[in-house]
């Protein structure tokens, strides 16, 4: 065996007081450094690092020594990820609106503990990180979340060795990757790890559609397809205001001041595990007062006296939520039950590839191609950045681009 070389003893030959040592086990033949540092307790402790070679050891003690010295405690627990995990989402995910909490608890449960649950939070690695990463893109999502269990026989696909390859998309790879980054950056805080691994690893940028819209023939052919329908304001509402589907759900009559035209866009209806909550809107900027255009002023102003007859019909089964656009009893209506009587309506209306949302997504490009400018549409449409009103939501349609390049051809010819 190489000869080791000497330390610096005391006089009473006893290695100075925070030296530490190494010794080889006789069990294994490993040899393990030992010293007392500074833990995240506040209190020194005795810490032991291990290694195949003295060398190894020695190389681990001194960085160990080193980092206590610069004031940096080591970790007084050897969280593993399965358990760190779990217990960042009770400390810090909770305060949280309750949809993103349960992104973030469904991308720990299903993803992250499964894949990395066993290893050692101050050991994560750069490469774990890549390796999950790369294993992520190609797993079948029906398959991590136990979608055949709930199926019915005639549905199944993986559990019948017919996997469907449903692999995540672009914006679900960057959340589960976001998810880890956040939760790291929460164990740096708390000093249980020197660095964020996950930080170190790129993941490629979801590439967001640009948001098409309806025609104008289409919009018209949507709203007479509800004429009558006590649905009907809550479309005309969002063809001209532009508001998200939860805000739809979540405006109040305290929100509307009809007497001045104005109304103030607050809270929002999600649907959680829990059930329905009214909650406030996704950002600050989405909080804001917008005129309302005269023929959605008459309209609510004639949807008011329709509520207050059936409010009056239904007696003591309406629930009052002080809701413009709520339930047949009153109560928050379902989300999904919007979008199941939306789904009959485009078909009704021959519009079968529409979504709900496209109807904000008509308000901005119209009022673009308007030549409102930029910056009273991002006013309009609530948006943090201007650049997302112009990027994602605003279009040019081929008329426009028509007219565009035939001033150009004129100049040329």
């Amino acid at each position: 065996m190489p000869r080791q070389p000497k330390k610096r003893q005391a006089a009473s030959g006893r290695n100075p007081n925070g030296e530490g040592s190494i010794y080889q086990r006789s069990s294994d033949g490993r040899w393990v450094g030992q010293a007392y540092v500074l833990t995240t307790e506040g209190t020194r402790k005795r810490k032991f690092v291990y290694g195949a070679t003295w060398d190894e050891a020695h190389t681990k003690l001194v960085e160990l020594k080193s980092r206590s010295q610069r004031g940096i405690p080591t970790p007084d627990r050897a969280w593993k990820i399965a358990d760190y995990l779990p217990y960042w989402l009770s400390a810090y995910v909770t305060d949280l609106k309750p949809t993103t909490a349960r992104g973030y608890e469904s991308a720990v449960r299903l993803h992250l503990v499964p894949a990395l649950g066993t290893k050692r939070l101050d050991t994560l690695q750069v490469q774990h990180v890549k390796t999950f990463m790369n294993d992520f893109r190609v797993k079948c999502l029906c398959c991590a979340a136990g979608l055949d269990r709930t199926r019915r026989p005639a549905r199944q696909c993986c559990s019948a060795g017919r996997c469907c390859k449903r692999y995540p998309s672009s914006r679900q790879i960057q959340f589960v990757h976001a998810v880890l980054r956040n939760a790291l950056q929460h164990a740096m805080r708390e000093e249980l790890v020197a660095r964020n691994v996950a930080k170190l690893v790129r993941v490629p940028a979801p590439r967001y559609r640009v948001g098409k819209g309806l025609t104008v023939e289409q919009v018209r052919k949507l709203l007479a397809a509800t004429e009558g329908h006590r649905l009907h304001p809550l479309y005309v509402v969002a063809a001209t205001l532009g508001l998200r589907r939860g805000e739809l759900l979540g405006l109040r009559w305290s929100d509307l001041d009809l007497d001045a035209g104005t109304a103030a866009i607050g809270q929002t209806v999600q649907r959680t595990a829990t059930g329905l909550h009214l909650q406030d809107t996704k950002t600050e900027e989405s909080e804001s007062i917008l005129p309302l255009p005269e023929w959605t002023w008459l309209v609510l102003l004639d949807h008011q006296e329709r509520q207050r007859r059936e409010r009056a019909r239904l007696a003591e089964v309406w629930q009052e939520h002080g809701l413009v656009f709520p339930s047949e009893v009153g109560t928050p209506m379902e989300p999904r039950n919007l979008n199941r009587h939306f789904a009959a309506l485009r078909e009704r209306a021959g519009c079968p590839d529409v979504r709900l949302h496209d109807l904000r997504h008509t308000v901005v490009s119209l009022l673009m191609e308007l030549g409102v400018p930029p910056h009273v549409v991002q006013a309009i449409a609530r948006h943090a950045d201007v650049k997302l009103t112009l990027k994602v939501y605003s279009h040019a349609n081929l008329d426009a681009m028509r007219q565009a390049l035939g001033k150009l051809d004129g100049r040329l010819s």
